[in-house]
């Protein structure tokens, strides 16, 4: 096991008693307490000991500190190597991504592997909300973006944060320019991704970009990949070393012409996973942007199978759940996500959800307006109403429009009361938005509504009359149930027309509940 010499003063360490330096006096036990760079798996899953105390010339004196795994570690961000060192990508001296096997060993032994394709160059938030969210890597698109080395060394450093390692799709023809793949490498990639590849010499070239000799061609300098040979890590050769193994070289078939090369692509030892893009696909195959079209679904198909067979992680675009369950079921390993589509989708389940709300309460609000227009009508301005809606509607669907309201009020036809119920109407049906009333319908809601307001009206002149044979003052409620035989009834007259609550109805109530007194309704 090996251990590391950390001063004293680290903030990892808590629960300590005071240390003699003078004695050497055998540490107790230390264990990890939520530091920035851990997190509570990382808690969980190492114990950390003093195993003794050396005299320094700093008063604070040095621990030296080793690290025992508690139990074995599947999970990509505390996965230790074979001589049991600790999970140094959660230290606080972090490693390089390329520090880590994690992303080689999953693409090679074909396990569900999810990154998430961004084109945000300018922002870093989403990049580590990703990264706390579980994404295996960032694919940082240089292809469908305006983003370059300098901004996408910004997505790095955050994705690098959360652990998360980078590779980013750069544009196609820069195979051929092994200094612009670099520049993304220099900035702290872990690999690249080779878009519209066609054949086994764009692959190679790639290789060449991202390898260093013997196996690429790669320039060879401290750069943040090897923490420019500061820190832990070995020498520049052992960084070197561990970059070949764990770089990632990545290509994606796009065309009937590179699914056509792949057995030539495929025989490239170097490469990790080829991901197969349905897009471009179905522009190619004629159906653009059919992305499920059945031509594009069996071309992905058929690469698929192929890719598989040659042992070899593949790739696929996954815009929903159902678009990753069938092609996990159907063998594909490498599932990318896209950032600007899972903003879209949640903008739009938003939106849709508030539109949908307000759009009820406009058809409340439109309800409610209509109601009070039918309520200030007469029965005769109704039926002529009928006849003036039957000359506005020009298209004769039995829907006015605003636009044909907006004729009939500026044709001069119309003038006095009738002119300003259209004008209300038209205002009515703006503010709500729906813009169109069925006015067939309208009307003969109005017609009802008419209706009943005359019954009520005679069920309260039934109760005056028999409150003038009976030569009372007042009408009670049992005097109702007399007149119309029903409780239900007389509770809905002493409820409209007792307005001081005593339960009874007197000569002036009536008087006031009464739409009008041509009857010669009188005190008595």
């Amino acid at each position: 096991m090996r251990s590391r010499v950390i001063p004293s003063r680290i903030p990892t360490i808590v629960n300590t008693t005071c240390i003699n330096h003078n004695t050497k006096t055998q540490c107790p036990p230390l264990f990890l307490s939520g530091n920035k760079g851990y997190t509570n798996n990382a808690i969980a899953n190492w114990s950390l000991g003093i195993k003794t105390c050396n005299k320094s010339s700093d008063s604070q004196g040095l621990f030296q500190i080793s690290w025992t795994p508690k139990r074995n570690l599947s999970s990509k961000a505390f996965t230790s190597n074979s001589a049991g060192t600790p999970p140094t990508r959660r230290d606080t001296n972090l490693q390089h991504s390329l520090h880590d096997r994690t992303l080689k060993q999953k693409l090679r032994r074909r396990l569900p592997t999810v990154g998430v394709v961004t084109g945000f160059h300018n922002d870093t938030d989403h990049v580590e909300a990703m990264g706390l969210l579980g994404y295996d890597f960032l694919w940082a698109d240089a292809e469908h973006s305006s983003a370059g080395p300098e901004s996408v060394s910004k997505l790095i450093l955050a994705a690098e944060r959360r652990g998360m390692p980078t590779l980013v799709r750069i544009g196609y023809g820069y195979q051929n320019i092994i200094g612009h793949s670099q520049k993304y490498l220099v900035a702290g990639a872990q690999g690249i991704i080779l878009p519209q590849c066609e054949s086994a010499q764009d692959v190679q070239k790639i290789v060449d970009a991202v390898k260093f000799p013997p196996i690429g061609k790669r320039g060879l300098a401290g750069e943040r990949w090897n923490a420019w040979c500061l820190g832990e890590g070995g020498t520049l050769a052992d960084r070197v070393n561990e970059s070949n193994q764990n770089s990632i070289v990545a290509v994606v078939i796009e065309s009937c012409n590179g699914i056509d090369a792949l057995d030539e692509i495929l025989k490239v030892k170097e490469l990790d996973f080829i991901f197969v893009a349905p897009t471009d696909l179905s522009a190619d195959l004629g159906v653009h942007g059919q992305i499920r079209h059945p031509s594009v679904i069996q071309k992905v198909e058929e690469a698929g199978e192929k890719i598989r067979q040659a042992g070899i992680s593949a790739g696929m675009l996954a815009l929903t759940p159902q678009d990753y369950s069938y092609w996990r079921d159907r063998g594909y390993n490498v599932m990318s996500t896209v950032a600007m589509n899972m903003f879209v989708d949640g903008a739009q389940a938003m939106m849709k959800s508030i539109v949908k709300y307000e759009l009820q309460g406009m058809k409340r609000l439109k309800q409610m307006a209509l109601k009070v227009i039918a309520s200030q009508l007469t029965k005769e301005e109704t039926g002529f109403l009928g006849e003036t809606f039957s000359s506005i509607d020009l298209n004769k669907d039995g829907v006015l429009s605003v636009e044909e309201l907006d004729i009939a009020i500026a044709s001069g036809t119309f003038s006095g009361t009738l002119l300003e119920k259209l004008i209300s109407l038209r205002d009515d049906l703006m503010i709500t938005g729906e813009k169109t009333l069925a006015w067939k319908d309208f009307l003969a809601d109005t017609m009802m509504d008419k209706k009943l307001d005359f019954l009520h009206e005679h069920k309260i002149r039934q109760a005056f009359n028999h409150l003038k044979k009976a030569n009372k003052s007042n009408i009670s409620i049992s005097d109702l149930n007399e007149v119309f035989g029903s409780e239900k009834i007389a509770k809905e007259l002493l409820m409209d027309a007792d307005s001081d609550g005593d339960g009874e109805i007197s000569y002036e109530e009536f008087r006031n509940v009464l739409v009008s007194d041509k009857d010669g309704i009188d005190a008595k």
